[in-house]
């Protein structure tokens, strides 16, 4: 008998997900991305550049929204896993939040005018605080869904890289999202001439998401089933208490590590992100907010040729040498194109900004493949340790966790800006040593968080081998599901 013959397959036929089930799963990575990171790309843009809010107070609304998540996230991840109906534990919250979600979000831009900045401010914050209860009563349940389709260590990166696809050309309407709040259909008449407007956009474009939202966010709930809620085990297994649940989950060291790694890299990524308009719009591009609009839809384009080139080549990859190295790789591109803004953004040669955007769509697509997958993993780890399938309460303080670390990044970065003493009103003619400041900033901040990111990660103990020995020693004692 030839070697050949002998050679096992990588994944078991049993552990394979069909395909038109990570379709139906992936369907639901465009809501995620509409339903979070819409608001933080154009929020500044809208608020601060357009409406002239302080930065401060832009910060504030997206802090404040964060802040509910912390408060929502961990108590829905808790009512997820104890729940008992006959449809399942996910798919009853994933097809009502989906609805309700998609039905509230255009509300949070459809303020009047004539407010004042504070109350502004507080439109938003209160019906964001709508819509994101019901985008959570969504999302923690979807969440977990990834951690219950298969036992396998590779077959979870595969399924969520088939969502990786999904969500990266979502990510690629995101990222044209400023541009096309300011085509002409969207135009408003300001002093007798008609004017770009962002926030009148986005009124219009709000409400297409929010179909968007309960088209796809269904999707899930009435085409998957629940692996693990068939099981005997999850049937039997006893509810516990929030507190209870939420002490066990801190308590389970690769989570806590894992969670570090993405605190440290969301908030690196939400400083770059931030200062990077600035410096990009103002510094490079002299205040033009046309040319700062094509040029995020330029880098869109980049990032995300860039992103979808590297998402098979991370899978494979992380299958012959394992996810913590391929998050190792990931890491240190970004770091990479962090480090040289300094000789990229430059006035002279607007262009060569997108070198950076080539590696940051390179890494980011390693990140963000490996960090669902770990998390995973980490379950299994966790069912080890007490004997108890939770998938809802790590998706949910993840969730909160990578929600809130991004928003810390956005948090820092406005108050920062005011403190480089740079000035909306001013348009591009800004202090002198005001672009010097951000700059700065712009650079080492990012480095430093992700350096930080990249220590952590060599303390993360789940490699494939202790993967399958844990998955080993799980189904020894309650079989296989």
């Amino acid at each position: 008998m030839s070697d050949k013959s002998k050679t096992k397959p990588l994944i078991s036929a049993e552990d394979i997900v069909p395909f038109k089930s990570k379709l139906a799963y992936a369907a639901g990575g465009p809501v995620d991305i509409l339903g979070i990171w819409v608001m933080v790309s154009i929020a500044y843009q809208v608020f601060n550049m357009e409406l002239k809010l302080p930065p401060t107070y832009v910060a504030i609304i997206l802090m404040s929204l964060r802040l509910w998540d912390g408060v929502l996230d961990p108590i829905m991840g808790w009512i997820s896993d104890n729940a008992r109906t006959k449809w399942g534990r996910r798919r009853p919250f994933i097809l009502v939040g989906a609805i309700l979600a998609g039905l509230t979000y255009p509300l949070i831009w459809w303020f009047p005018m004539d407010l004042s900045h504070i109350q502004i401010m507080f439109w938003v914050i209160g019906f964001g605080i709508l819509f994101y209860t019901f985008f959570t009563v969504w999302g923690i349940p979807y969440q977990s869904f990834l951690m219950e389709m298969t036992p396998d260590y590779n077959e979870r990166t595969r399924v969520a890289e088939v969502r990786g696809y999904f969500q990266t050309i979502t990510g690629f309407a995101n990222g044209w999202m400023w541009w096309l709040s300011m085509l002409p259909i969207f135009f408003i008449v300001k002093d007798g001439v008609e004017v770009a407007s962002p926030v009148n956009g986005m009124r219009y474009i709000s409400i297409i998401i929010g179909i968007v939202i309960i088209v796809l966010g269904v999707i899930p709930a009435i085409f998957l089933k629940e692996r693990y809620y068939e099981s005997s085990m999850v049937q039997n297994q006893e509810k516990t208490s929030l507190f209870k649940g939420l002490k066990e989950t801190f308590s389970n060291k690769p989570f806590v590590i894992l969670s570090l790694i993405t605190i440290f890299f969301l908030m690196g990524q939400a400083i770059f992100d931030g200062y990077g308009r600035y410096v990009g719009t103002y510094y490079v591009l002299g205040g033009d907010w046309n040319e700062g609009a094509k040029f995020a839809g330029y880098g869109t384009v980049v990032y995300t040729i860039f992103s979808l080139m590297f998402i098979p080549i991370f899978r494979r990859l992380s299958e012959k040498i394992g996810k913590k190295k391929v998050l190792m790789i990931a890491i240190s591109m970004a770091i990479f194109s962090y480090s040289t803004t300094w000789w990229t953004f430059i006035p002279s040669n607007p262009w060569i900004m997108l070198l950076n955007t080539v590696f940051i769509g390179a890494g980011y697509a390693g990140l963000w493949l490996m960090l669902p997958s770990m998390q995973v993993d980490v379950v299994d780890y966790d069912e080890l340790k007490t004997g108890k399938r939770r998938e809802g309460s790590f998706s949910s303080i993840y969730s909160w966790i990578l929600k809130l670390s991004f928003m810390a990044g956005f948090l820092i970065s406005g108050p920062l800006l005011e403190l480089t003493g740079f000035d909306a009103n001013l348009n591009a003619d800004q202090a002198e040593g005001v672009y010097t400041n951000m700059r700065i900033g712009f650079l080492v901040i990012p480095v430093v968080a992700l350096g930080i990111a990249l220590l952590l990660l060599n303390k993360f103990p789940i490699t494939a081998q202790k993967a399958a020995e844990i998955r080993e020693q799980l189904e020894a004692r309650r079989g296989k599901v």
